[in-house]
């Protein structure tokens, strides 16, 4: 994600208080707690990984951006990225993220607290999918990428296209979608985003992971980013 954003109010975080974030009391650089109305949630990294913060000007510019690619279905409470990337992005040194990811609710989702479990979540999640036809992918890989490297060539700058679903594990599915992002050189860079519905608390969070595409091994890389923060997450709340 390239560091020029346009400048968005942090309207959708702010939710007149509905949610607030603080740091962690033992690792702040790689938990927080979000408040969710009445409900605690500690979101956890994985080793080698920050938060952004919005008292930062670059990183507020990135929740802005989140805020707006979202839109006003999903409020996206935290974003991280690499520890070592984050402070040369801050400061121009480096022109864009290659990896980041982030949190989100439902804008629905912020008042009820479900009291299903995580299997019920995964399984309405997969019935939704079989639904609409989603393309799974799980026995071939080879064609996910292949899909999206074609797909992406056709997507606008800017552009995102839903692929299918990656794969199944205890959390239920993993779905991944190819974006166009555009460089400063008018050339557009594809990026692979997974992300997967993780039920804790009887909050329902949509955990997101991105990472410039080159070849089959960044979807699996993104998949080991995404499962980083899904498992030490899950690990640290209630089902």
């Amino acid at each position: 994600m390239h560091r020029r954003l346009h400048p968005t109010a942090l309207a959708a975080l702010a939710l007149a208080g509905a949610i607030s974030l603080s740091a962690g009391p033992a690792a702040a650089r790689e938990e927080r707690v979000v408040t969710i109305g009445v409900v605690e949630l500690t979101v956890a990294l994985a080793d080698g990984d920050c938060f952004f913060d919005p008292d930062q000007q670059a990183d507020r510019g990135l929740l802005d951006q989140l805020s707006t690619a979202t839109g006003p279905e999903f409020i996206p409470l935290l974003a991280f990225g690499a520890c070592d990337a984050i402070p040369e992005w801050r400061t121009g040194k480096r022109a864009a993220l290659q990896r980041f990811g982030y949190v989100m609710i439902a804008e629905a989702h912020l008042e009820p607290v479900f009291a299903f479990d995580q299997k019920t979540l995964a399984a309405a999640i997969t019935q939704a999918l079989a639904d609409r036809g989603a393309t799974d992918y799980r026995a071939d890989i080879a064609k996910l990428a292949g899909d999206l490297e074609a797909t992406w060539r056709k997507l606008p700058p800017g552009g995102r296209q839903e692929l299918g679903i990656l794969h199944r594990d205890r959390y239920g599915p993993v779905l991944a979608t190819v974006l166009g992002v555009p460089g400063g050189d008018g050339t557009t860079t594809p990026r692979v985003m997974l992300h997967q519905s993780v039920l804790l608390a009887g909050k329902v969070l949509n955990i997101v992971a991105a990472r410039d595409y080159r070849d089959q091994e960044s979807v699996f890389e993104a998949y080991g980013d995404l499962s980083a923060v899904v498992e030490a997450t899950a690990a640290r709340n209630p089902n």
